[in-house]
């Protein structure tokens, strides 16, 4: 009996410190969608103000957008926020809803276990690219902005976990 109290222990640990990640990685998303916002209206201000656009913007703002759309996947299945359709869930029997919840939670972790892995062997590739791993105007390399959707698929798919156990 010992011996599951300590499991009970290393589960809950667990499921907090993958939690706790979840809402680091959303306040990040958050504070990279405000840079993306100060970026976008610096710009437009510079250009039509000052005739003197912010270089490679919507660059930025494309990698950017990387961190902002994929860091708030795993909070969001936190606080179950993804979109559901209840009304036909709900006029299906109990054990055909149960199997059907299952099978999406399996789903969605081996699909986003394998977006994980493959954007790390992915980011691996473009890290050795001499010239084609960077983007046109500012030269800001593509591999670390993987590794940041490797992240947050990577949170998704651990949430996602926690959720089926």
């Amino acid at each position: 009996m010992r011996w599951q109290s300590s499991i009970k222990k290393l589960a809950l640990l667990t499921e907090t410190g993958i939690f706790l990640a979840d809402r680091a990685a959303a306040v990040g998303a958050s504070i990279v969608l405000a840079v993306m916002m100060l970026l976008t209206v610096g710009d437009v201000v510079g250009r039509y103000c000052f005739n003197r656009p912010i270089t490679g913007t919507w660059e930025l703002v494309g990698l950017f957008l990387v961190c902002a759309g994929t860091w708030g996947w795993g909070y969001c299945q936190m606080k179950k926020g993804h979109i559901s359709v209840v009304i036909i869930m709900q006029r299906l029997p109990q054990l055909v809803q149960k199997v059907l919840r299952i099978l999406a939670y399996l789903i969605g972790f081996v699909g986003f276990s394998l977006i994980c892995w493959q954007v790390f062997l992915m980011a691996k590739r473009y890290i050795f690219l001499p010239r084609g791993g960077v983007t046109e105007i500012l030269g800001v390399p593509y591999y670390p902005f993987m590794f940041f959707l490797m992240i947050g698929a990577g949170l998704l798919a651990l949430t996602i976990l926690v959720d089926f156990i």
